[in-house]
């Protein structure tokens, strides 16, 4: 047998594609970057996604929602995403993906509105994980704010603790 089919034929099998993510295996947090996010009339926030479980795909753009303090969910919404259909994140256990969220932080427009949120929302499948998030979001009057959702991103290292 040539050394080549040799190898392959040892090569074990793998069963397939992994499995969507379950918000019950996911731990949302957030991290203001020490101010990385905050510039002038600007801010964000990087939300990281914590694998409790077996290895699965994640959304690389998932639905983010932002909640008031009663939990109602605000007129914010992701800004156009210019067409892009990137393909699920792999997160393997223990580890996280992340992705950062950026928005307007003042009164910039001839007539602004706000939004205050008091928590962040993600869709994950059927489900979703949420953690707290202390901001205040600007757009103009009349029109739901935007923010700025980034792709989501496999974080390399080792794993976190809980």
């Amino acid at each position: 047998m040539p050394f080549l089919a040799l190898l392959m034929a040892a090569a074990p099998v793998t069963g397939g594609a992994l499995p969507a993510c379950r918000p019950a295996q996911l731990r949302l947090s957030t991290d203001s970057g020490d101010g990385e996010f905050t510039g002038m009339s600007h801010d964000g926030v990087e939300l990281s996604l914590r694998n409790r479980g077996r290895d699965c795909l994640l959304p690389a753009l998932p639905l983010v929602e932002l909640r008031d303090a009663r939990g109602r969910v605000l007129a914010a919404r992701r800004g156009p995403s210019a067409g892009r259909h990137p393909a699920p994140v792999i997160v393997t256990a223990g580890h996280r993906a992340a992705l950062t969220l950026r928005w307007t932080s003042g009164a910039v427009f001839n007539h602004s509105r706000h939004v205050n949120a008091a928590r962040v929302s993600v869709r994950i499948g059927a489900g979703m994980v949420s953690a707290p998030l202390a901001a205040a979001l600007y757009g103009p009057a009349g029109r739901p704010v935007a923010f700025d959702q980034s792709v989501a991103r496999q974080m390399e290292g080792m794993p976190a603790d809980e």
